[in-house]
């Protein structure tokens, strides 16, 4: 064996040893295809209309989507459950694959078509997407779709999901989807003639729960980076603090929301992994000591620091009176007056555009 091919092999060796593995099973294979197609696109110019006209728009024409090819693949299936009953099973050499291979064109097409949803609602807010990381992507499925192991009927407010969706793998709760959407789609096909409504009317609102829930995410992520791309860099050296406050204001109300956890671990990632355990400890459902502790924040950053809370309590569109004890203690730690003006203006805001159009800073006392 020469030398050169020695250190071939080696060099060989160390690419395989770098290079990524590739994607397991169906689902994950399928999406990681996709989103590096999507990539490789041209930015669409955007319609006309506001933020949440067009994501409603995007939902209601991914629904349709979903749901004709859901009739599709049942009138299909039904097709071939006739045929074979009048040939008294003979043609079932030919309608068997067919009656297959619709139900796997449903699946596929369908992850498509939610998966455009996801980018284009991320698109519509003008969230940044890393097309190449599909975890976020994935982490909301998971809350969607609740596969994330959470058990719903325990008391926690949410503070364990965030953590279990952080720790969760891309590729495992890929391929718990790709066999919960196999199951479905069979399931949904098994009767002849029931099929087509069923499969349509499944996948219609299987699509307008997603589409839902992604917008409210996106809502939320676009909204949290405004105040903090406009926050001075003195508010953004305190984002620990910010975190905690945000799980405040989301959990005072009760359990977490899927927008909520989903916003909670992207902030949490903002921070550096020996302070981001010691924030989720701090995660408890008394904020009396939090807002002892935010005293400590430089008068350049109390207004910042204000604002951000009050946009995670406005964003929802809805502000209890949970929420509202909780600003009313940070602003009076922060030495600021709670204005209830201000969080009816924010919430008219996301209902009519959104976002935050006008609303952009606190005001300056």
């Amino acid at each position: 064996m020469t030398a050169s091919t020695v250190l071939e092999g080696a060099a060989r060796d160390a690419v395989e040893v770098e290079r990524r593995d590739a994607p397991s099973g169906w689902f994950n294979r399928l999406v990681a295809w996709h989103l590096l197609r999507r990539a490789g696109r041209v930015a669409r110019p955007i319609s006309d209309g506001t933020e949440t006209v067009r994501a409603r728009n995007l939902i209601r024409l991914a629904c349709l989507k979903a749901a004709a090819s859901g009739a599709a693949a049942g009138s299909i299936a039904t097709l071939s459950s006739v045929l074979t009953a009048q040939t008294e099973g003979f043609a079932a050499v030919f309608t068997v694959p067919l009656a297959a291979t619709a139900i796997a064109v449903e699946m596929g097409f369908r992850t498509i078509v939610h998966v455009d949803l996801a980018c284009d609602l991320a698109d519509t807010f003008e969230v940044p997407y890393d097309f190449a990381e599909p975890d976020e992507l994935f982490r909301l499925y998971a809350l969607i779709f609740n596969t994330a192991g959470h058990d719903e009927k325990s008391d926690d407010r949410g503070r364990a999901l965030v953590h279990d969706v952080m720790a969760l793998e891309s590729e495992e709760v890929g391929e718990q989807l790709g066999n919960r959407v196999l199951g479905e789609s069979v399931a949904r096909n098994l009767l002849p003639v029931i099929g087509i409504a069923t499969s349509a009317i499944a996948n219609y609102l299987v699509t307008r729960k997603l589409g839902d829930t992604v917008r409210r995410y996106m809502r939320y992520r676009r909204a949290l980076h405004d105040a903090l791309e406009h926050a001075t860099a003195v508010s953004r050296a305190h984002l620990d603090l910010l975190v905690e406050g945000v799980w405040f204001v989301f959990s005072a109300d009760g359990k977490l929301t899927p927008e909520e956890v989903g916003t909670l671990a992207h902030l949490l990632e903002k921070l550096p992994l020996e302070l981001r355990a010691a924030v989720e400890a701090r995660f408890v459902e008394d904020e009396l000591e939090w807002a002892d502790r935010i005293e400590v924040l430089p008068e350049a950053a109390r207004d910042d620091f204000l604002h951000a809370l009050e946009v995670s309590a406005a964003v929802d569109k809805h502000v209890g009176l949970p929420e509202r004890k909780v600003l009313r203690r940070a602003a009076h730690h922060l030495g600021r007056q709670f204005d209830q003006q201000r969080l009816e203006k924010m919430m008219a805001e996301f209902e009519d555009y959104g976002v935050l159009r006008e609303t952009r800073r606190a005001v300056r006392r």
